[in-house]
């Protein structure tokens, strides 16, 4: 799909979409609980879709509303069954489920798409190794448990999903775990969102200190209904634009969310909170330093904000851009030089000097079959001063598919053509 992005002056407010992060993880706790939930002010997506899939295979029983999802329990390590399931392009579905998977001792078959399964899987494989469990990757999965309790020792800086991915499952096991985070701890904030839910749904994690978690085993989840919040990864797109543009309303936030990507208003120097609105308006930009460690995924719309601000940004510890649905680090250097932008990068970092205004016309953009790619070039192309064509505009479906509508609701001119 392709989408003609227009000059735009945008207003009003926009209410965004619940969080994709804690969706996953109510979803995912619901469906391990004794009784039945209900998972309410869901915004359904690909990576959403993805994970109910995954957690009706694994045996729960699921019933989809309009926003929300009525969820009724299983017990995962009484599986005795192979199984086989989709994860599509989630990389949240993947890592949080492999551990599930493994409480049984029955093999469970992990498919995806695009990218997925380049992902680095190396945690996982060396636990499975240590414990002499099945673990193949190919172009496709293979897991086969039970996993034992046990210390569980996991580098910080990498991907916290395999943090979460043994939260989830090391309380159903019959004896204590732990698990020890060598320093540097980054993206540590997604966690936190995990220990929140678990304690939602009656699963006890005792944190003895900044980098040891004391799992209790031999619990049980237990059926709770609860509201998933607004998205701050999905708002940060909202954030950016208003402080170009302004003045905008962001409706469903919380501020005191444990989302880390609530760190983007730390960069915008002109906001207002009204209760669970957050007031978004224009401000003078000036070029910063901003570290990713905790925040990858506002990558690339933090690249747009110093694509606008006068000056010299600094974006810091960006490397996990590069392992995303998309090289991002590199994606996002490919399509802003194509306005002319003045970006360059190495390895774990971006340096953008930016200016107040681009135009040049006949700019075709390349989405790069990656959401967040699409939808920061979109809000790069709306504060242009000509007109783009964007393509593999389809990969908003991941994670936001009525983008362009709420786009085009506060006067965004988006033509899908």
């Amino acid at each position: 799909m392709k989408v003609k992005v227009s000059p735009s002056q945008v207003a009003g407010s926009v209410a965004i979409p619940s969080s994709k992060s804690l969706a996953h993880r109510a979803i995912i706790c619901a469906s391990l609980a004794q009784g039945t939930s209900t998972v309410s002010n869901i915004t359904y997506s690909k990576d959403i879709d993805a994970t109910i899939a995954c957690m009706e295979a694994l045996g729960a029983k699921i019933k989809k509303q309009e926003t929300s999802c009525i969820i009724t329990g299983t017990n995962v390590k009484n599986r005795t069954e192979p199984v086989s399931m989709d994860c599509n392009e989630s990389g949240s579905t993947l890592r949080f489920l492999i551990p599930l998977c493994a409480l049984s001792n029955q093999k469970a078959t992990l498919i995806g798409h695009g990218r997925l399964m380049q992902r680095p899987m190396d945690v996982y494989a060396k636990i499975f190794k240590e414990q002499q469990l099945s673990f193949k990757q190919t172009d496709h999965m293979e897991v086969c448990g039970p996993l034992q309790p046990g210390v569980y020792k996991i580098r910080g800086d990498i991907s916290s999903q395999f943090i979460t991915g043994l939260l989830l499952a090391l309380p159903l096991l019959a004896q204590d775990s732990q698990i020890e985070i060598i320093p540097p701890y980054e993206s540590k904030s997604y966690v936190d969102l995990t220990l929140q839910m678990l304690k939602t749904f009656g699963i006890i994690i005792h944190q003895t200190d900044a980098t040891h978690y004391q799992i209790p085993g031999h619990q049980s989840y237990l059926a709770k209904d609860v509201r998933v919040e607004g998205d701050w990864s999905q708002a940060a797109f909202y954030t950016v634009l208003g402080a170009i543009q302004g003045p905008l309303t962001l409706n469903n936030m919380k501020a005191d969310s444990l989302q880390g990507d609530k760190v983007v208003i730390d960069a915008i120097h002109n906001k207002t909170w009204q209760q669970d609105h957050l007031i978004i308006d224009r401000a003078p930009l000036v070029g910063q330093t901003i570290d990713l460690a905790n925040c990858p995924d506002l990558g690339p719309i933090l690249c747009i904000l110093a694509a606008y601000s006068q000056g010299t940004t600094h974006l810091i510890h960006a490397q996990r851009l590069r392992m995303k649905e998309s090289d991002r680090i590199a994606a996002m250097e490919e399509e802003l030089r194509k306005w002319n932008v003045d970006v360059s990068s190495t390895y774990d970092t971006i340096t953008i000097v930016g200016k107040e205004t681009y135009r040049k016309d006949g700019v075709e953009i390349h989405g790069h079959n990656d959401h967040r790619i699409v939808m920061a070039m979109t809000i790069f192309g709306l504060c242009a001063q000509s007109p783009c064509i964007i393509d593999d505009a389809q990969a908003i479906t991941k994670s936001y598919p009525n983008f362009f509508q709420d786009i085009q609701a506060i006067g965004g001119k988006v033509e899908i053509l």
